[in-house]
């Protein structure tokens, strides 16, 4: 690993074209201040469960702290990008990452809008969450998970990642992968 690589920004990221299993193209890019009521948008369309998968449990809505959080990362150890529909430029998802200081272990979380599930677009995000983290020197990269949410267990699960329990919660699985 280079020096280069760990002062490489998880933001240059941005700019990236994916092809997804099911024939979508998706252009990500990192997700800026302007993107508030997209995101907003792109949230309140989450069935209660995806809510609740994404710890927003009780929720209707994101909140303004919750809102303000996933747009204002730091671009270098927290990034947050946004996946659209090359074809109808169309939010489709959002993939957060999340690095500690040493850019050790990262902690990621996909968000696809549900009309949309069942196209490879949680996939084809968590393997390029993956190879963004590789190339920044990041060992291991986690997620978080209720034990309810099989759908993305088992995508996780496809892609090299392996479940243990969460300590301190019976409800929740950690999914890990080891990165280098």
């Amino acid at each position: 690993m280079t020096s280069q690589a760990l002062d490489t920004t998880l933001s240059e990221a941005g700019g990236v074209t994916l092809a997804t299993r099911g024939g979508l193209v998706l252009k990500l890019r990192p997700v800026t201040a302007d993107d508030a009521a997209t995101l907003t948008a792109l949230f309140d369309r989450l069935a209660p469960e995806d809510m609740r998968f994404r710890f927003l449990s009780g929720r209707e809505h994101l909140s303004a702290h919750q809102l303000a959080a996933m747009i204002g990362v730091d671009h270098r150890h927290s990034e947050h990008l946004l996946a659209f529909d090359a074809a109808t430029s169309r939010l489709t998802a959002s993939l957060m990452i999340v690095a500690d200081e040493h850019m050790d272990v990262a902690e990621v979380a996909i968000a696809v809008s549900p009309d949309l599930k069942g196209q490879g677009i949680g996939w084809t995000l968590l393997k390029h969450a993956a190879e963004l983290a590789r190339e920044r020197g990041v060992r291991r990269l986690r997620s978080i998970e209720s034990r309810a949410n099989h759908q993305a267990i088992e995508v996780e699960r496809a892609l090299g990642f392996n479940t243990s329990d969460y300590e301190g919660d019976a409800t929740l699985v950690l999914v890990e992968a080891q990165l280098g």
